[in-house]
């Protein structure tokens, strides 16, 4: 495993406080970040089960890495049925109810058009409508066959690909916070680029995490958190390019092929780690008005919704949890 350095911070001022360890690793694409409210002692042994925990998802789930579920559905799926680990199955097929549910909003086999989208490229151009037309057809959960029993799945079509970013990380996030408490850590975060969770109190404290403003390099609010909130944010900042005036971003609407265009920045606050991950992509691609209807069908969720004009829309019941830290209209769902 790779090697992290733990650090930590005494809290002098009330004497029966134990320290707030903060320790990271590179991990999943981003830096996974642990923060302990715990003895130094206990802190390395947490950290260091918290991180195999991640670093066992990332074999299984990376579509980079030759032994990973992921990479071998990707390049045998469509010559038949793959066999896969029990997580994967359970979470791809999660991931192909979600996206029933979302008409397609959320949907993991998007990969088949990321060719499409370089943005790492310095040379970048949108692809030609004609490139994803010849693409579209490989999109849909609908065409990935499962046999749970035996733990196979199958693409229906040569040439799908699945692409588990944005459902993994959250999914990854609950098993750290699972080993940390299962070492004994009481309270603290997991925190993996921006998709966490919290659990436990800080001492006499709410946790609070701060939202970044997508269009500055600062921070718009702050939120305070309860015990076992899970928040993910996705935003068209993260990823993107900007070429002849437009914005292109790495959020692909699933539909359409196409980057979203919708919000500027979508945040899901739940007690699911993994809902608050594929709810905030599924939310940034439908939009406004179709999530004022998937809202009132989960009431176990609340959002921060910042739209391309940066107007706000936040979920009426964090209306005590949040602090702006500049003037902004803000509308309450």
């Amino acid at each position: 495993m790779k090697r992290f350095v733990l650090s930590f911070i005494i809290i002098a001022t009330v004497s029966c406080q134990k320290p707030v360890n903060h320790v990271s690793m590179p991990l999943m694409g981003t830096s996974v970040n642990l923060t302990m409210v715990c003895d130094t002692a206990r802190a390395g042994a947490a950290a260091g089960a918290a991180f195999g925990e991640i670093e066992r998802i990332e074999r299984l789930m990376s579509p980079v890495r030759p032994e990973s579920d992921v990479y071998r559905l990707n390049h045998e799926g469509a010559a038949g049925p793959v066999t896969v680990s029990r997580e994967t199955c359970d979470l791809i097929k999660r991931s192909a109810d979600i996206s029933a549910e979302t008409d397609g909003c959320f949907d993991i086999t998007f990969a088949a058009l990321e060719g499409l989208w370089n943005y790492k490229d310095k040379n970048f151009r949108p692809p030609s409508a004609s490139a994803v037309a010849a693409r579209l057809p490989l999109v849909g959960s609908k065409n990935m066959v499962f046999d749970p029993g035996h733990r196979a799945i199958f693409f229906a079509r040569p040439g799908m690909k699945i692409g588990m970013g944005a459902i993994a990380k959250g999914y990854a996030v609950m098993k750290g916070v699972e080993a940390l408490k299962a070492k004994g850590v009481k309270a603290g975060i997991v925190d993996a680029g921006g998709d966490l969770q919290v659990f436990g109190k800080k001492f006499f404290s709410p946790w609070v995490t701060g939202l970044r403003h997508p269009r500055k390099e600062s921070i718009l609010m702050t939120i305070e958190l309860e015990d076992m909130d899970a928040v993910a944010t996705s935003g068209d900042y993260e990823r993107f390019v900007v070429r002849n005036g437009v914005r292109y971003h790495h959020i692909i609407d699933p539909r359409t092929g196409y980057p979203a265009k919708t919000f500027a920045s979508v945040s899901v606050i739940s007690k699911s780690a993994v809902l608050s991950d594929a709810f905030a992509t599924a939310i940034f691609v439908m939009g406004l008005e179709k999530a004022r209807e998937f809202l009132k069908r989960h009431g176990e969720i609340d959002v921060i919704l910042i739209d391309e004009d940066l107007k706000l829309y936040v979920s009426r019941r964090l209306s005590d949890r949040i602090t702006l830290l500049e003037k902004k209209k803000l509308e309450w769902l």
